[in-house]
């Protein structure tokens, strides 16, 4: 029995196998992980030309599949800043750059203090930077940093609050990083909105969150999470699209008709068709059927990582247990070698 049947259930081992099954001890093998990783990413959000590019040269010279990673981050931080964008001229570059620059503050402080809990971001404007406020100047901008998402949606129920706080949050800031760029569940759109945050040369917001969304896929990354959080979105966003996709007719090859949605597994299926052109009207706001199978697929990758790394618990690096010991999962911190879970466990209590 893996250690995901054993700490969370058989649905977790399901959405992991939609990764196939590899080898986290083989440097080659993992970044073939990753390159599929990035490559589903690339493909979804539509710089694979770029990325093949970075990656071909890479996985034919020495060193080259270790470095896979940055090269992969650089492609898409090139083609975000020259992905052409529509920009308001009744919003200033000033406080574009104003915008930018909390937007990026607010995800490197929430990193530093919340290491474990990477995957989601649920807190209160006041223990953000800034409040998650930027200077709005004479715009009608509300000046949060980021979308109200508070309403119930795809990833969480209704946060809404009667009171308000800075600039006019109604609720918590809610992010959901480990699905970047769709990280507000009421706004699933074809395009995400997340992609059209600006940047200055200093602070790229988009990128930064990128990095922590992709993150997840690396093994310091991945063990370092708390992934009872990332259960409990998994299984709300799961339940939530079951229930408004429940007349999408399954996928049946005897019965297939051509521009037709099904389902296909865990996974959405356009026959003859783009996924970018089938979107799903809910009461939750719209569903996209890339944006859902994007979705399910940074799920799959972080538990079928996870997966790998602990199939053999006792032969990871000194580096890598510790962080096994370390985790706020006690499921998890039991993986870890009796020794070293003890000494941390022991550090634990006598910390003042």
């Amino acid at each position: 029995m893996s250690y995901l049947t054993t700490c969370y259930g058989a649905d977790l081992e399901a959405v992991a196998d939609l990764v196939p099954e590899f080898d986290a001890r083989s440097p080659d093998a993992l970044a073939m992980f990753n390159l599929s990783q990035w490559s589903d990413v690339a493909q979804t959000l539509g710089f694979i030309t770029q990325l093949q590019i970075a990656a071909g040269a890479l996985l034919n010279a020495r060193q080259g599949p270790a470095n896979l990673h940055a090269a992969a981050l650089a492609s898409f931080e090139t083609w975000h800043r020259q992905r052409p964008r529509t920009s308001s001229p009744a919003i200033s570059a000033a406080v574009r750059a104003a915008r930018a620059k909390v937007r990026h503050e607010v995800l490197v402080g929430y990193t530093a203090a919340y290491s474990s809990e990477l995957w989601f971001i649920d807190r209160q404007p006041s223990s953000l930077r800034d409040n998650a406020c930027f200077d709005r100047g004479s715009t009608t901008l509300s000046g949060r940093a980021f979308l109200d998402d508070a309403p119930a949606n795809f990833f969480h129920k209704n946060r809404s609050l009667e009171s308000t706080a800075a600039c006019g949050w109604a609720g918590p800031v809610l992010l959901s990083l480990g699905t970047f760029p769709w990280v507000y569940g009421g706004r699933l759109y074809r395009t995400p909105p997340a992609l059209d945050w600006d940047a200055t040369a200093t602070h790229n917001p988009a990128v930064s969150a990128m990095r922590l969304c992709a993150g997840l896929w690396q093994p310091e990354g991945n063990l370092r999470q708390d992934a009872r959080t990332v259960v409990h979105h998994y299984r709300y966003f799961r339940e939530a699209v079951d229930l408004v996709l429940r007349d999408i007719p399954l996928y049946d090859p005897r019965a297939l008709v051509p521009g037709r949605l099904y389902r296909r597994g865990l996974l959405l299926h356009a026959e003859q068709a783009s996924l970018e052109l089938a979107t799903v009207p809910t009461p939750f706001g719209p569903l996209a059927a890339n944006a859902h199978n994007y979705i399910v697929r940074r799920f799959a990758g972080f538990f079928a990582l996870r997966r790998a790394l602990l199939r053999d618990a006792t032969r990871l690096s000194p580096a890598l247990a510790a962080l096994v010991a370390q985790n706020p999962d006690p499921c998890l911190r039991a993986f870890a070698p009796k020794g070293l879970a003890g000494a941390v466990l022991q550090a634990a209590e006598v910390r003042p």
